[in-house]
């Protein structure tokens, strides 16, 4: 009885390696597949220049006809962002409509599409295409403006142990990496948007960090005094209650109800008036 017990507990085992094995391989051809696919889009996106005039990809902003009229500060002596407006997005937007731009925090590997589908569901499974994809696509909340308009704009991707997609998010937990790396670039067809990191945490699923507009004043101020109090980062930036707020969201492996994110601002300033 022993011998027979001691050969089926080695086939169990071979067959727990077996399966195991098989699903670390597919995984690994889909890492690979993901890699390709996305390195498709960039030599797409790159595929011919696509010069944008101006430096906003945001329409001027105001809160009403007796307040100033608001825009992005202006970027000065950046190469990064002069590279990027020549990224050809409606070359991508030919393939799949629902591409509306393209994300970037140079030195790091988050340089691919942004995507905004009908939920927030069908792009964590299929790519940039609309193909099923284990690694998903970097892609906004469904409910956000597509100009980027709300107080905070929200952008989710998958936390892949290759750190790809946004596998590389919880590295933001130290202030040395984010000095590294303290930008943001979003590009659309109107023109390309640098926003400033300077928050990160773990938030809960069902928190503030998700809302996407607030109807006054003290609702902004109570936002970003949650984001500064809660980030695991002192940068010493302090957002200013008309500048927008970017909110990259990732699974952080604590929990299905928690997840790690990434605040950074658009600084906005009153735009001069015409003479």
């Amino acid at each position: 009885m022993g011998k027979q017990w001691k050969t089926i507990l080695s086939l169990v085992l071979l067959a727990v390696f077996l399966v195991s094995t098989g699903l670390l391989l597919g995984n690994l051809r889909a890492f690979r597949q993901g890699d390709e696919i996305y390195t498709d889009a960039k030599a797409l996106a790159a595929s011919a220049e696509q010069t944008r005039k101006g430096e906003s990809a945001l329409p001027s902003l105001s809160q009403s006809p007796q307040e100033p009229v608001w825009i992005p500060a202006p970027v000065e002596e950046d190469p990064e962002f002069l590279q990027l407006q020549q990224l050809n997005i409606p070359a991508l937007q030919e393939q799949n409509p629902q591409v509306i731009g393209w994300i970037r925090i140079p030195g790091t590997p988050v340089d691919y599409p942004l995507l905004q589908g009908e939920d927030n569901q069908f792009y964590l499974e299929h790519d940039w295409k609309g193909d099923p994809a284990y690694v998903g696509s970097i892609f906004l909340e469904y409910q956000n403006s597509p100009g980027l308009m709300d107080y905070n704009t929200v952008v989710y991707g998958h936390n892949m142990l290759s750190g790809a997609m946004f596998g590389t998010l919880h590295k933001y937990q130290s202030e040395a990496y984010r000095e590294a790396h303290p930008y943001i670039y979003l590009v659309t067809g109107a023109g390309v948007l640098r926003y400033e990191i300077f928050s990160s945490y773990n938030a809960a699923v069902d928190s503030q960090t998700y809302a996407l507009s607030f109807p006054q004043e003290e609702n902004k101020r109570d936002f970003l005094i949650m984001a500064l109090e809660y980030s695991d980062i002192d940068t010493k930036i302090t957002p200013d209650l008309m500048d927008r707020i970017l909110t990259l969201s990732t699974c952080n492996g604590s929990g299905y109800r928690s997840r790690r994110v990434v605040h950074a601002r658009l600084p906005m300033i009153p735009q001069e008036p015409s003479p």
